[in-house]
């Protein structure tokens, strides 16, 4: 053990963002995402690019619509507004930050300005079903989940202070190991949740079911921390990750986690596959974001 943590130390660890490109609609919840992307900006000391895209297929309508003033077009006019709107929000932050206005189809244009850019993490806003009570991902960050090959932190509350609790969701897969190592250089002096859910099989044909499932949890704990001791991590940030191991669906055990402590963000890592597999994947993805009441940093 003592030899594969010093080969690990060896390695190249990863590291905080050093580009960071928010990608805002300018709606009603945009500022939660605004805010976290400049509170990211500051810690990291990270360059800032707010990217608007201005979807063109609605242009047309707004031609008809609108005469006023021929000799300028009405895209000029949405472009000068959206970032005039955008440095207003910024308040004292604006002088810091590179704003982009883009025509086109939002998520194609987000993923090759995040190219360009040399973009390490994606902020993003979601929106809010208010009935049910559940997030609402939008086509845009739902593509962008699917296609972006860097981390996408997907934001849905109001940002009161740095992170504080971090849980980092665990299927001992190489993209749950990445999202550790990923947690871990964001967030290097906080304590951080490993929660590995694990299924008891077989439950139904034994006599004792507490003491099963025990005899499950057992095995699951060891199998977690055969996976932590294989993590790219530093002795320091081993000391800050607090394994733990419960029964039940990771979506459920994950809300519950979050309602009944001062967890902030959750992690989880998502793999590119063949098209059945990241349609599957990216399903998975999409249920835990929706189910959480808290931010999401998804991993690839």
């Amino acid at each position: 053990m003592r030899i594969r943590r010093e080969c690990a130390e060896r390695d190249i660890l990863l590291q905080p963002p050093r580009k960071i490109l928010l990608a805002t609609d300018l709606g009603a919840r945009s500022d939660r995402a605004q805010d976290r992307a400049v509170s990211l900006m500051r810690r990291y000391d990270a360059e800032l690019i707010v990217l608007h895209v201005i979807d063109k297929s609605n242009e047309a309508a707004g031609i008809r619509r609108i005469p006023f003033f021929p000799y300028r077009k009405p895209s000029e006019r949405r472009i000068q507004r959206a970032r005039r709107q955008i440095i207003d929000y910024l308040g004292d932050a604006a002088s810091y930050v590179k704003v982009r206005i883009e025509e086109g189809v939002p998520h194609e244009r987000i993923l090759r300005v995040a190219v360009e850019e040399g973009c390490d993490l994606i902020v993003s806003g979601v929106a809010r079903n208010e009935v049910l009570g559940r997030f609402i991902i939008g086509k845009t960050v739902n593509r962008l989940l699917r296609k972006f090959d860097g981390q996408m932190l997907v934001v849905t509350e109001r940002v009161r202070s740095p992170y504080r609790g971090i849980v980092v969701l665990a299927d001992l897969s190489e993209a749950s190991k990445r999202a550790l190592e990923t947690a871990a250089s964001y967030f290097p002096a906080q304590p951080l949740i490993l929660l590995y859910a694990f299924a008891a099989s077989r439950s139904s044909v034994v006599d004792d079911m507490d003491a099963h499932r025990e005899q499950m949890r057992q095995a699951a704990l060891r199998d977690l921390a055969d996976f932590l001791n294989t993590a790219n991590l530093t002795m320091d940030q081993r000391e800050h990750i607090n394994m733990l191991v419960e029964f039940g669906a990771e979506s459920r055990l994950l809300s519950e986690l979050v309602e009944a402590s001062d967890v902030e963000l959750v992690v989880v890592g998502s793999q590119k596959h063949g098209i059945f597999l990241e349609a599957l994947l990216g399903a998975r993805t999409k249920r835990i974001i929706s189910s959480l009441p808290c931010d999401a940093l998804i991993v690839r």
